[in-house]
């Protein structure tokens, strides 16, 4: 729901943004059909790349790979940022895959675990193409401008790194529990 509200938000200020700088308010309604199918689009492309990342081989997103590490830099840098206290107001889209990962179900189980790291670092992967890959919709042409895809564009950006960054701060913890597991 979380996200809902924000690209209803993001939407409103990207029309009002428009409208007050153009001051042609008599262009609410293209405004606000730019707007809204700047986000559409992005949401394919988010979806489209998330479906065609899955296809890729399991192999490639195994736990234990040394581009699924987590440095320490990087674990200190998710503590400044508190994902611990906002992780779990983001939407955790576990539904899509059939793999739910906003708890643990088993946490003892190495079998379980390396399923999670798996579907981790899958998702991992994801939304760091999508937000990447979220700027593409600058190229479509129709979409009312820069001043419409632009903004859409950064907030699928945010919207995409926000779970990155809760999964990759939770990698640690579930890489302990699944060597742990593997070695009981």
């Amino acid at each position: 729901m979380l996200y809902v509200v924000v690209i209803l938000l993001a939407n409103l200020l990207i029309i009002l943004g428009n409208l007050l700088c153009t001051g042609d308010w008599g262009a609410w309604l293209y405004v606000c059909g730019c707007s809204v199918m700047a986000t559409l689009c992005v949401i394919a492309v988010d979806g489209l790349t998330a479906f065609l990342i899955r296809r890729f081989p399991e192999k490639w997103f195994r736990p234990g790979l040394a581009l699924y590490e987590v440095s320490s830099k990087e674990r200190k840098f998710y503590q400044k940022l508190g994902v611990k206290s906002w992780k779990d107001k983001v939407p955790e889209l576990g539904l899509f895959t059939g793999f739910h990962k906003s708890h643990l179900a088993a946490p003892k189980d190495a079998t379980y675990l390396g399923r999670f790291l798996l579907e981790s670092n899958y998702g991992v992967v994801i939304h760091w193409i999508n937000a990447l890959f979220g700027f593409l919709i600058l190229a479509i042409p129709g979409l009312g401008g820069i001043s419409c895809t632009l903004p859409v564009a950064l907030v699928n950006f945010v919207l995409s790194l926000m779970p990155a960054m809760i999964l990759r701060y939770n990698t640690p913890g579930l890489l302990r529990l699944y060597r742990r597991a593997q070695g009981a």
